[in-house]
């Protein structure tokens, strides 16, 4: 196998997806398929679903096309024809009869809820799948004479069979190993991930973690290291080539792909950073796992990548993150292994089955609910104490409906390749979609908190303290958008209190809302004999804000909401220090589904050789006082201007949104205004 250096392969690494040519030799075509898979359906109409799924997939992977890229150190593309996301139509219609009254996934902007079948948000157990191979999980499998069993044993003949074809028509004879043995080599490590993975995903199924990079694949490295395989250069070069297929996927226009560093570092930990350093893509993303004892010079190492430019890194404190975990029932040792499984949620390595973002609870749209009910509470007290009864009932009303998503997700998509890793699957019989993981919590992600702050807050203040208006008439406001009450908006707007200056009056509210959600959901019985797991975060703040209506805090309808855990955009005057201040008062650990905080800095604030120490520095200062997550964009606004003007100039030009990284130039204009205006604010 002789392959270029990356570098030269480069540019048609990142098209590879988009530009794959497919054999048409050891396949069946389109139309062979789909008999084939008809056939199958009429001989077993009664067939288990997931049986018939298993069937379809195996079907593909023994089957299907397959691209023919020998320059490729990671092959393995292969035409699904988009059967597998066809066949999913049955399951929803499945679901809707076994499991009456589901809605399998929707949004009540009245209440301000969503709930769904979250596709999404899961990871296999990576450890298992590097000590045991495909042979061995097959092996395991076959001990077993459930459904279950049969499928997981099905899905992986064919994958190990998928293997051996993708070795022959690509001359590739690491695909041939992996398909007979357990990988031994960081090359053949990292091709049964990369295979595991887009199987996975080609069943309909995300995949949003690749596990703790540097812990996973540290013996491989150092074996090939001590045999002469691989030198220290060659195994960054290899890094590279494994990661340039996660962003060639959806070339920055996903979730990205989560890679994991710590929070015990090791020498892959400096070769991944440095190599993640000289890529320079918005995918994949990286999650680092920060004790105070983290090594300074690896510290500065992943902190020069966020000031140049890098920033899809998220710190996250391991400490409270485990305490959190624990708190909701996690054991210390399987806390301890956690991973984070999307953005920054974090779920049980090998153990948990998250569903971190399956349902959410828009925090401000519950003030408006009260406002609008026509009671005039003679008191602030009694407004907000009828808020968080509000917020009670919705908590309710929302784990009533993804209960019934959660019962629907094992006729819509059992995943056997994904659960076949699980030693609880294998040991209980079942999917991870029917409740087979170890811990089967459902998350709900609050979101909002700045916009329902500053809106109790706007109300305390106008109508209780300055008595400018009523509560009836901040209704009928707020229904007009605001229109011809602009003096007034503009007293909400600069003269009252806003949550991220470390107002202690404001700073209260926050924690007495947080506090209250959090007990709601802490203990509230999903559908597959778990918890509900909150989270405490704002994404999806252009998209989500087009649905919502004018608030009491200034903010017209449809404008964007707050990100994360960071004031409304513009609102915090007082400084990063201040910002932090607000956030730290509010206990990360009753939030174990993840919370995050995002900074904007000035280049300038974090230049020279003292600006990877200064952003270091902030991480430390941030975790050390109970901070759970926090990430950063650093931007200059005449910089963000003229990328909208000539995006030709800033291909390259990153941001974080949210959880991600994306292009600048590739964000919607309204989203881009998001980040000038804060960019604007800092200047």
């Amino acid at each position: 196998m002789n392959i270029a250096g990356f570098d030269k392969l480069r540019p048609k690494l990142e098209k590879q997806y988009e530009n794959a040519v497919f054999s048409s030799e050891d396949c069946w075509s389109e139309e062979q398929i789909r008999e084939a898979w008809n056939a199958h359906k009429c001989k077993h109409t009664n067939e288990e679903r997931i049986l018939s799924r298993a069937f379809l997939t195996s079907l593909i992977l023994e089957h299907a096309p397959i691209a023919i890229e020998p320059f490729n150190p990671f092959p393995g593309k292969f035409q699904h024809f988009n059967l597998l996301a066809e066949d999913l139509k049955d399951g929803y219609r499945l679901a809707g009869e076994k499991v009456p009254g589901v809605i399998c996934n929707g949004t009540d902007y009245d209440l301000g809820i969503n709930w769904q079948v979250d596709r999404s948000h899961v990871a296999p157990d990576w450890k298992n799948l590097m000590r045991l191979g495909l042979p061995g999980l097959i092996a395991r499998a076959e001990k077993g004479t459930s459904p279950f069993h049969q499928s997981v044993v099905m899905v992986y003949k064919a994958l190990a069979e998928f293997c051996r074809r993708v070795a022959r028509l690509n001359n590739n004879p690491v695909y041939d190993e992996i398909a007979n043995h357990a990988p031994q080599t960081l090359h053949e490590a990292f091709a049964l991930a990369y295979v595991l993975h887009d199987a996975i995903e080609f069943a309909s199924e995300e995949v949003r973690s690749m596990g703790r990079f540097d812990e996973i694949y540290i013996d491989f490295y150092r074996n090939d290291l001590a045999a002469g395989r691989l030198t220290r250069d060659s195994a960054k070069e290899l890094i590279k080539f494994f990661w340039i297929a996660f962003y060639a996927r959806y070339q920055g226009k996903r979730f990205g792909k989560n890679f994991c560093f710590g929070p015990n570092f090791n020498e892959l930990s400096y070769i991944g950073m440095e190599a993640y350093y000289e890529m320079n893509v918005v995918d994949p993303k990286l999650s680092v796992l920060v004790q105070n004892n983290m090594p300074q010079d690896f510290a500065e190492l992943y902190a020069r990548c966020i000031r140049d430019g890098r920033t899809g890194i998220v710190s996250l404190n391991y400490d409270v993150i485990v305490e959190g975990l624990i708190r909701h029932g996690r054991t210390p040792e399987d806390a301890a292994n956690f991973i984070p499984i999307g953005c920054y949620e974090p779920a049980v390595a090998g153990k948990e089955v998250s569903c971190s973002g399956t349902s959410h609870i828009i925090l401000p749209i519950p003030v408006l609910s009260v406002l609008r009910s026509g009671i005039e509470y003679s008191t602030f007290e009694d407004f907000k104490d009828a808020y968080l009864e509000q917020l009670r009932k919705i908590c309710v009303v929302m784990g009533e409906r993804q209960t019934l998503c959660d019962l629907a997700w094992k006729y819509v998509n059992p995943v056997p390749l994904l659960s076949g890793t699980f030693d609880s699957c294998l040991e209980k019989g079942r999917d991870i979609s029917d409740a087979g993981a170890f811990y089967n919590t459902t998350g709900c992600v609050v979101s909002y908190l700045a916009d329902a702050v500053d809106s109790l807050a706007a109300i305390r203040y106008l109508v209780y303290e300055q008595k400018l208006c009523t509560l009836s008439e901040l209704s009928k406001i707020l229904n007009d958008n605001w229109q011809g009450h602009e003096k007034l908006r503009g007293i909400v707007l600069h003269r009252a209190a806003k949550w991220g200056n470390n107002d202690p009056r404001v700073d209260e509210l926050a924690v007495e809302i947080s506090t209250f959600i959090s007990k709601c959901l802490f203990s509230l019985p999903n559908g597959r004999g778990g918890f509900f797991f909150p989270a405490i975060f704002g994404q999806l703040v252009v998209e989500r804000g087009k649905n919502v209506g004018a608030l009491p805090s200034g903010r017209l309808a449809g404008e964007p909401m707050s990100k994360n855990m960071c004031a409304a955009i513009g609102m915090d005057r007082n400084g990063i220090t201040a910002l932090m201040d607000s956030v730290l008062k509010v206990d990360m650990r009753q939030f174990p589904n993840g919370t995050c905080l995002d900074i904007m800095l000035h280049p300038t604030s974090v230049s020279g050789d003292d600006g990877p120490k200064i952003l270091v520095s902030l991480i430390r200062t941030f975790i050390a006082h109970g901070g759970s997550g926090i990430q950063f964009n650093i931007f200059d606004a005449a910089i963000l201007r003229d990328a909208q003007v000539h995006p030709e100039q800033y291909a390259n030009l990153q941001v974080r949104v949210c959880g991600w990284n994306v292009r600048f130039t590739d964000l919607a204009p309204e989203a881009q205004d998001t980040f000038i205006h804060q960019a604007e604010a800092i200047a």
